[in-house]
């Protein structure tokens, strides 16, 4: 068969050029690409220019750091460095304490911060920007959708993780350390209520991504994959947990968290008190008070501009978001005074910052009005209460063996011990086991 070849180009140039070399047609550019290498080219000049500028850059930096602390009589870790030998060590320690400590950090990182966050609804690594206003703390979205915090693949990568960055071992599994806890409190007599309270997200969900199911008007309530199993897990080992929350969330909702704060609303805590207080009295079969104290409330108001704004670190003088108001209602004893734990009381509250809300007036939600306090006026009742911040999966259970320990019996005359704690410390939290040998066990009737 007859074949027609192209004609040649009229120059004299070849119909088919040799591969020019660097050319899109070089047999090694694609080789190139596969190694993620892009050739570029640029004079001495601008090459000179730019490495210059780039130097300049990294030394300005620290060197303005040390001059600025020298002149307002700081300690600079620049000249400790400079007048030793400048040892890994040194250097690492240099570099850790202008990253936390620089001036052109605390200059720069706020005002940039109000500005991605006031026009791009930008967060940090710490604080997620919602819709209108709305902010979350990342941790507990990273619980919601991350993976179970039951899979043996995540607890195996997060107990490797601490080795491998020289931090102590975490404990990373919650249900050995509940379990250990339940069993110490059953010798006495005592039941363990847990409460992990819903993360934000978890209730709030529309205010984090706007999104809405076509045709459903009510929404499920989102949870991390392995909460139904975990729940099963306790029951099966005799631990009771405390599950308040809706079922699904329907349109015109109240709000049950603060806009800009990782904590419920003053009322969704009333709320979830009064049915805490129905479910630890059936528990533990509490029989009603003899003389029940006259507790009393007056309403307040509180405001403050939340925890979460104040991680995104932005200027004193910011007006990307303005402080919540909300009402609060102070409970008082039958002097006036305000509400205080009750060391003989026969429920023990243990818990973190969602306790500690509304009662620590360092928060800056006001005092004698939180979890605690509600609780009490509830069950009509004296409650004892070990509450701190943060370490929910932890930091409260060491604070009650170290009082034991002491020979301070906080189980004496209890019934019940309420253990609250952030729902995602299930994810993040560090279960550490605790020594419940040294827990004192009465001894007859």
């Amino acid at each position: 068969m007859n074949r027609t070849l192209p004609a040649a180009p009229l120059d004299g140039t070849p119909s088919n050029p040799a591969p020019r070399r660097g050319g899109p047609t070089d047999p090694s550019h694609d080789a190139q690409l596969r190694r993620g290498i892009i050739e570029t080219r640029s004079s001495r000049g601008v090459t000179v220019g730019v490495t210059v500028c780039f130097l300049a850059l990294i030394y300005a930096i620290p060197i303005g750091q040390a001059w600025l602390e020298r002149i307002k009589g700081d300690d600079s870790p620049l000249l400790d460095v400079f007048r030793h030998a400048p040892t890994a060590e040194r250097l690492r320690h240099f570099e850790d304490d202008v990253e936390q400590a620089s001036y052109a950090k605390d200059f720069v990182q706020p005002r940039l911060q109000a500005l991605l966050t006031r026009f791009g609804r930008v967060g940090n690594k710490r604080a997620v920007v919602g819709l209108g206003g709305w902010l979350y703390y990342a941790p507990g979205i990273a619980h919601l959708g991350g993976p179970g915090f039951l899979d043996e693949d995540a607890i195996r990568a997060r107990e490797r993780a601490a080795l491998d960055s020289g931090e102590a071992a975490v404990h990373a599994d919650p249900r050995p350390a509940i379990v250990d806890f339940h069993a110490a409190l059953a010798k006495r007599g005592i039941r363990l209520i847990l409460y992990p309270v819903p993360d934000k997200a978890m209730l709030q969900p529309l205010e984090l991504h706007g999104r809405r199911n076509r045709g459903a008007p009510n929404m499920p309530v989102p949870r991390n994959m392995d909460w139904g199993r975990f729940v099963s897990d306790m029951r099966q080992a005799g631990v009771l947990v405390f599950d308040p929350g809706p079922a699904v969330l329907r349109p015109g909702e109240v709000p049950r968290f603060l806009v800009q704060d990782t904590h419920w609303t003053p009322e969704w805590m009333e709320e979830v008190a009064r049915q805490l207080a129905t479910f630890v009295t059936r528990a533990a079969d509490l029989a009603p008070p003899k003389s029940p104290p006259l507790f009393s409330q007056a309403e307040g108001t509180a405001e403050c501009l939340g925890d979460v704004a104040a991680m995104l670190r932005l200027p004193d003088n910011q007006t990307v978001f303005a402080p919540q108001r909300v009402t609060i209602h102070e409970v008082r004893d039958g002097a006036g005074a305000p509400w205080e734990p009750d060391e003989n009381g026969e429920v023990l509250l243990l818990g973190d910052s969602f306790t500690n809300v509304f009662s620590m007036e360092s928060m800056g939600w006001g005092a004698s009005a939180g979890l605690g306090a509600q609780l009490a006026r509830a069950l009509g009742r004296g409650v004892d209460v070990i509450a701190q911040n943060d370490s929910g999966a932890f930091a409260t259970r060491e604070a009650l063996a170290r009082a034991l320990r002491a020979g301070e019996d906080r189980l004496a005359g209890k019934k019940a011990v309420v253990w609250e704690f952030a729902s995602r410390e299930l994810s993040v939290g560090d279960w550490k086991p605790v020594d419940w040998a040294v827990a004192p066990v009465p001894v007859g009737p």
